[in-house]
């Protein structure tokens, strides 16, 4: 994805030509209509935090509550609104079934200091097609804070640090574990500790034969 002054533009790669060519492109003041974001300014908004599910690519708007959405099936910009309570990122997108795709947030409470997992699901169909319905809230353990590292379809990678430890912007975290959550059972595991802090991290599956473990 290129971000031009006047336009977004998405690039795909052939490998029979060995080259890039251009399949979707939008005017920032058609792409941006209705949003709020005034598109009088020389600087184009910022996306990041870029996530796949459901054969569309997602990216956060930054100090927005809005997502950039790039529909690899018809190749189309959009942009999407977060879910109500989702104040800031990070976030998780996956797959939820029935061509659905899913959001994870972390949540804090300020009120006690408490966290949850917030899973909210997108419908699919009709005007609701830009609303998110709330499917899950899941506590997790006080004590502690927690950070969202990376997602595929089916599963996301969670942090967590005890709540004294420094702050989550420091490569040094004492006490760091490492979690999976398998977005069908919604069911927490814990995969490692570790002694360094992730500032990013991707999960990878499915791996080919030559990677895989031998077996008999």
């Amino acid at each position: 994805m290129a971000q031009c002054k006047t336009k977004l533009v998405a690039f795909v790669f052939s490998s029979s030509t060995g080259e890039w060519r251009a399949v979707a492109s939008q005017g920032w003041g058609d792409l941006l209509v209705g949003t709020g974001v005034s598109t009088a300014s020389s600087k184009s908004p910022v996306f990041f935090g870029r996530q796949y599910a459901c054969a569309c690519f997602y990216w956060v708007m930054d100090w927005r509550q809005k997502l950039l959405m790039l529909d690899t099936r018809r190749m189309e910009f959009s942009i999407a609104d977060l879910p109500p309570g989702c104040r800031r990122p990070p976030i998780a997108i996956v797959d939820a079934g029935e061509g659905r795709p899913g959001m994870f947030a972390v949540r804090e409470h300020d009120a006690d200091g408490t966290f949850d997992l917030y899973y909210t699901i997108r419908q699919n169909e009709g005007q609701s097609f830009n609303q998110w319905q709330m499917e899950k809230t899941i506590p997790l353990e006080s004590g502690y804070r927690y950070f969202l590292r990376g997602a595929t379809e089916r599963y996301l990678l969670l942090l967590r640090s005890e709540d004294d430890s420094p702050s989550s912007s420091s490569l040094e975290m004492s006490d760091l574990e490492c979690f999976s959550l398998d977005v069908k059972t919604l069911q927490l595991e814990s995969v490692c500790r570790l002694k360094h802090h992730i500032l990013r991290a991707h999960i990878y599956t499915n791996f080919p034969p030559s990677l895989s473990s031998q077996t008999i």
